[in-house]
């Protein structure tokens, strides 16, 4: 990649966010909150709320016409991102004043952006895990001729899984000819940094100051488990932390329990991933503007997440009550939260006319979470709301007798709660929304302190949220393909990931009233730096591995590995990418998932006769596995058969452009793989690699 083509990229992503930024300008001109809060807000959210403006026009067209990419998406993500500017562009300097506190959230991004950007170096390459997956599909929607996107892993046919939130970043990236190896990278140091910026805009946007706002984002993005500290504290040193094992916390080893540092280190661009930015923006803003014009884009923001990862679905139901909640009374918050739906539903379109694997139903009270697991995940973040809410009580009434009460109760529901389910999670969870909402809604006889406001009751209604989905798991959960096993594998990460953010915020909100009280006040601190103590072990043991790394270091190319082991495959890509046609086939060998088949076409963005076949099984069920059977025999056949007649049928049947060969496909088929080379063009030849081209 070139300094022209990082600059350029840079200038699409300002021009993005400037966008974004004369919206909210203009949405928050007349707000009544602080003007530093609200000038904040703006710049924390402008980039998440420009990606969406971008993407929102061709990618509506798409669910109803085959929408080109560069004659029509990307014009009308101009025009709709130079709308935004004009709309909005007068009162920029109104709500942006020129001071240097602007610059806070500013070192927010770019630390943050630097931090992982620096991790990456050391983990650029896109191999193993999913990762070429995730870069299939990247590399997919930055050369795809069309939308909707065709599948990537099975020419012909739609992509059926969730591709929303890496189309938001495929966008900026194609339009600036970033190559993907590249871009998957800078998606992956850029995803926690927005994160991070779009926390502290969640705080300052529910009024908690700037000193905690950066808290939040960096705890959001940066804080690790109690497991990390339980592992430090039995002997294991910071370098050799066991991530994986934190990350599997629940049902181990079947059910995954990360949380936004593991996921980002680790740099998959799962559905989970790229949403995490714009989840949190939907934190800080839902219900948060009182204009029509809020209420559109609460909508739109609610139906940007569901759109790019629907496992959010409880997420986002939860965050749009407790946001309205947080800003005006039950009923209007009631109100305004439906009306939310409406716009949501049509932004939806495209998600509902959309080919997505198959819901299998739910099951209902299986089991739940074992209080060791929970505590060792989210006993970080569960020390700052429960000292916060117990204070809440205990201030909630003036009578000493009646605040032993309050402060009683629901500790008591919660015990009683885990003595009659034997749930601990669903029971504490349940104590604790309880009280929040007595806290919130009930009508304080004269002389009694009033309900929390501002930012203290927008931090109980979001731990409050975190804490209830964060239950979900010991109520109902969706059954996938996965098996009995792993039955509750994908429930308990997606709620789990989503809680996450929820309880950080929160607690990072409800931090002053548990540092203000003035009874225990040595027992609060130490039990907040107990806490915070712990949430280090995770990054000082990136810090420190990083530090201490002396392998290759791949800087932000995630095909280094290809250059160093299969020079020949590496150039066939770059022929690919310069001289293939467009609406081309692909085909190479398919083998085991997590390993290297697929690289040519995850690479390329070029559709392949079949990439990861247990991966097609997942999305599309059981229906498919005639289909990838059929594909498979295919292309041994390709490979192996001599029969000119039947392999020129098959290389027709799926419209194949070019066969692939390199040092995979002699692997699994000979030295002589595709014995039918002489009858077609040698297109390019590189190493042990080369490209033919079919042109009858």
């Amino acid at each position: 990649m070139t300094v022209s083509t990082a600059l350029l990229f840079a200038f699409v992503l300002v021009l993005t966010a400037a966008s974004g930024a004369a919206l909210l300008a203009r949405l928050f001109r007349d707000d009544d909150a602080d003007p530093g809060s609200r000038a904040d807000a703006v710049v924390s959210f402008a980039l998440p709320v420009g990606l969406v403006l971008a993407a929102l026009p061709g990618w509506l067209l798409s669910s109803i016409f085959y929408v080109p990419i560069t004659r029509l998406a990307l014009p009308l993500a101009f025009l709709s991102l130079s709308a935004a500017l004009l709309w909005g562009g007068a009162h920029l300097p109104g709500v942006l004043p020129r001071t240097r506190a602007r610059l806070l959230p500013l070192a927010v991004f770019f630390g943050v952006f630097l931090f992982f950007l620096w991790v990456r170096w050391t983990f650029a390459e896109i191999r193993q895990t999913e990762k070429p997956m995730d870069f299939a599909v990247l590399s997919g929607l930055m050369t795809t001729v069309r939308l909707p996107f065709p599948d990537p892993w099975l020419s012909g046919e739609r992509f059926p899984y969730y591709h929303f939130g890496t189309y938001l970043f495929a966008l900026p990236a194609r339009a600036a000819r970033v190559p993907s190896e590249y871009a998957y990278n800078l998606i992956a140091a850029l995803l926690p940094a927005l994160a991070a910026l779009a926390g502290f805009g969640a705080i300052r946007a529910r009024r908690g100051g700037a000193a905690i706002a950066v808290f939040g984002g960096l705890l959001l993005v940066l804080g690790g488990t109690f497991d990390g500290a339980r592992q430090f504290l039995s002997d294991k040193p910071l370098k050799d932390l066991d991530w994986w094992m934190s990350s599997r916390r629940v049902d181990n080893p079947h059910t995954i329990t990360e949380w936004p540092l593991f996921t980002f280190r680790l740099g998959d661009l799962h559905p989970h991933a790229v949403v995490f930015p714009f989840f949190v923006t939907f934190i800080g803003l839902a219900g948060r503007i009182s204009r029509v014009g809020g209420t559109l884009l609460d909508g739109v923001l609610l139906a940007t997440v569901l759109s790019a990862n629907p496992w959010d679905l409880p997420a986002t139901l939860l965050v749009l009550g407790a946001g309205n909640l947080a800003e005006r009374d039950f009923r209007p918050a009631f109100i305004r939260s439906l009306a939310t739906l409406l716009p949501a539903a049509f932004f939806l379109t495209p998600f509902a006319l959309s080919p997505r694997p198959a819901f299998n139903g739910l099951s209902w009270w299986k089991e739940g979470t074992g209080s060791w697991d929970a505590f060792l995940h989210f006993g970080v973040l569960a020390v700052i709301p429960a000292l916060a809410f117990g204070i809440a009580l205990v201030r909630s009434q003036v009578r000493a007798d009646r605040a032993l009460v309050a402060a009683c109760a629901f500790p008591a529901l919660a015990l009683a709660l885990v003595v009659l389910t034997k749930k601990p999670v669903f029971s504490l969870a349940a104590g604790f929304a309880a009280g929040v909402l007595w806290l919130l809604l009930r009508d304080a006889p004269p002389g009694d302190p009033a309900p929390p406001a501002g930012a203290i009751r927008a931090g109980l209604l979001l731990a409050a949220s975190g804490a209830v989905l964060a239950a979900v798991p010991d109520v109902v959960l969706v059954a996938d393909t996965y098996g009995e096993a792993a039955r509750r594998m994908n429930t308990v990460f997606k709620c789990f990931m989503g809680a996450w953010p929820l309880l950080a915020l929160g607690g990072a909100l409800l931090l002053p009233l548990a540092l203000a009280t003035r009874h225990a006040r040595v027992f609060v601190r130490i039990a907040v730096a107990c806490a915070l103590v712990g949430a280090l072990a995770h990054p000082l043991s990136a810090v420190v591995f990083r530090a201490k790394w002396t392998g290759a270091l791949d800087g932000l190319d995630g095909l280094r590995w290809m250059t160093r082991e299969a020079p020949g495959d590496r150039d066939a890509i770059s022929w690919l990418r310069a001289h293939a046609v467009e609406g081309a086939v692909l085909a190479e060998a398919t083998g085991n998932p997590y390993t290297d088949y697929g690289r040519i076409g995850a690479a390329t963005g070029i559709p392949t006769v079949l990439g990861w076949e247990n991966h097609e099984g997942l999305w599309r069920g059981n229906r498919s596995i005639a289909e990838t059977t059929a594909r498979k025999d295919a292309l041994r056949a390709i490979y192996s058969s001599e029969d000119s007649e039947a392999v020129f049928n098959i290389l027709h049947r799926y419209k194949v452009r070019y066969v692939f060969v390199g040092a995979l496909e002699k692997r699994d088929f000979g030295p002589s793989a595709f014995p039918m080379r002489a009858n077609f063009r040698r297109a390019f030849t590189a190493g042990d690699s080369a490209v033919f081209e079919i042109l009858k």
